[in-house]
């Protein structure tokens, strides 16, 4: 039976070169274009992909923003971090709490139901634990609540600095591996095209 790298062969003949191109996208340096129709033509060059460049722009840019700041600035900055973030939480516990209701609302009725036969009685303890392990805590968000009511709005603003200096390094770095899997694709291709020649 054919593989998707062997059934042209079988069904109409292919050159060595051909095989050898074919079977090449499930390796490295191709494995991208493996799902990719087999008459896809392998590129000479591979390009880097532009997102952590662009990343690396935006939150440059954004850091520079969040320097240039007054101090009021900043304070205005962490006063809307801080609302946003307990409206966020706020949110998170409301819809928490509406799915804990519904399992309690769904674990009285199997617990009302009464199973026909000894092995149903199994589907129904199934059922329970389903339940039981899908029971929201409401620690982590009663816990974070507390946090953000003592977090100052300039703590906001220093973590938004960090966050994006951290973001910069992170981009820069990962950008920086791209181009260098880009440029070892290219070399691959190139010396795998060169010996078939």
């Amino acid at each position: 039976m054919p593989t998707g790298y062997t059934a042209k062969l079988m069904e109409e003949g292919q050159t060595f070169q051909e095989f050898t191109l074919g079977c090449a996208r499930a390796f490295g340096a191709l494995i991208s274009m493996r799902d990719d129709p087999s008459d896809a033509q392998i590129p000479d060059e591979f390009a880097p992909s532009g997102y952590h460049e662009e990343r690396l722009a935006e939150v440059q840019e954004e850091l520079a923003g969040l320097r240039a700041m007054s101090l009021e600035e900043k304070i205005a900055f962490g006063h809307t971090e801080k609302d946003n973030d307990l409206a966020s939480t706020k949110n998170s516990l409301e819809r928490e709490l509406e799915q804990n209701g519904r399992i309690d609302e769904m674990a009285e009725q199997v617990k009302a139901w009464c199973p026909p036969t000894s092995e149903h009685q199994r589907l129904k303890i199934f059922m329970l634990q389903q339940l039981e392990i899908s029971y929201n805590s409401m620690k982590y968000l009663r816990d974070r609540l507390g946090a953000i009511a003592d977090k100052l709005p300039i703590d906001y603003y220093v973590s938004a600095v960090a966050q994006a200096e951290r973001d910069i390094t992170y981009h820069a770095e990962e950008h920086a591996k791209e181009v260098q899997r880009a440029n070892e694709r290219t070399a691959w291709v190139r010396q795998l095209k060169e010996s078939l020649q």
